[in-house]
């Protein structure tokens, strides 16, 4: 083995997509001993991961009980390197790894200030201390961690790449698909189906989606967790939902549709984040309708692979996906385009490199 490495979450779920499938996976495949400590049910190895179960908790025990529980589980696998998941996790690991000398990386999945401003339950005073609150978080993260892993260039550019003089390695590893994990869609006269997959919310598009089908003639598969009412896509005749699926049955799901959706709100943390979802849809040869934002015309535009749609105007929304579902060879070419996107480039295997280059890098620093 080439070194042990833990990732560590008391957030996500155990079988999380980036972080067991696509971080996990790779360094495992590329030689390193790899755990995972994790909220699940169980003790389990996939992947070659072995995972380390430790009890799901709600908010405010994770910050003790399940923090403490995390520290026994590592301390049993005695890592040489720390990656770490969650943000309320960065006094715990800088702890960690200060207190055993290990390297620690954390791994920000998304701008964490910028996420506050998409929490509707937050307003005011309380939004304003979260927001202090976040950003105090980061700076601590940016100032101790070791090395910082992130998704796109824009929240990597939010850290420092230097410290006390000497250079400190922040990496973009982008959320992409394993294009080997998604088999092409094969395709046929199109039977007018449309899916998404992802947390169902209605920033995410609910209300969009919801109409968009009834106006189209359309059927809807979603899956993924759902953040409003169940009953809002239950109701619907027009709506099978399949609930929080893990990642290997997400190809299959993809698979089933003409048009993948990604119509996300106008909101600063939507509107700079690299939609994994369209990725996964072009992995399955599946164009997608998506959000007109400017990073993501700028990122997919130039591939035609699906179609751009202003998300505040539903009558273009339901017009955009019925010319798709009247158009199945439409759909097969920019589905084809996706998909050749991917193998060129556009999947994990590319930036598996750069993570299993990084823990090199630290192991032997």
């Amino acid at each position: 083995m080439r070194g042990r490495i833990a990732h560590l979450s008391t957030v996500h779920q155990s079988w999380d997509n980036r972080i067991l499938n696509k971080e996990c996976r790779a360094l495992s495949e590329a030689g390193f001993e790899v755990h995972l400590v994790v909220s699940a049910e169980q003790d389990r190895v996939t992947h070659g991961v072995q995972v380390h179960a430790i009890r799901r908790r709600g908010r405010f025990a994770r910050l003790l009980v399940s923090q403490a529980e995390a520290w026994r589980a590592l301390d049993r696998i005695r890592p040489q390197l720390l990656h770490f998941h969650d943000p309320e996790l960065i006094p715990m690991a800088l702890a960690y790894g200060r207190r055993r000398r290990i390297p620690v990386v954390y791994d920000a999945h998304e701008d964490l200030v910028k996420q506050i401003e998409t929490k509707p339950y937050l307003r005011g005073v309380a939004k304003y201390l979260a927001r202090a609150a976040a950003g105090r978080l980061v700076q601590m993260a940016d100032r101790r961690c070791d090395a910082v892993v992130t998704v796109i260039d824009e929240i990597a550019d939010t850290f420092v790449a230097q410290r006390d003089g000497d250079e400190r390695p922040v990496v973009v590893v982008k959320n992409l698909p394993w294009a080997a994990d998604f088999p092409a869609r094969e395709w046929a006269a199109g039977d007018r189906t449309v899916v998404y997959t992802g947390d169902i919310s209605v920033e995410r598009g609910l209300e969009r989606m919801l109409d968009a089908v009834e106006v189209a003639d359309a059927r809807l598969v979603t899956a993924g967790r759902c953040l409003v009412d169940e009953s809002r896509l239950t109701s619907s005749p027009r709506v099978e939902h399949r609930g929080l699926v893990p990642p290997a049955e997400l190809p299959g799901i993809i698979g089933e549709g003409q048009v993948g959706l990604v119509l996300l709100s106008r909101l600063p943390n939507y509107e700079h984040s690299l939609p994994t979802k369209v990725f996964e849809y072009m992995a399955c040869g599946v164009p997608f309708l998506a959000s007109d934002f400017a990073y993501w015309r700028d990122l997919f535009g130039g591939l035609d692979a699906g179609v751009f749609v202003d998300p505040d105007d539903r009558g273009a929304i339901a017009r955009a996906l019925g010319e798709l579902l009247d158009d199945p060879e439409r759909c097969a070419v920019l589905g084809g385009n996706g998909r050749r996107a991917v193998e060129d480039g556009f999947g994990f295997e590319a930036e598996s490199v750069k993570l299993v280059a990084l823990v090199e890098r630290l192991l032997t620093a």
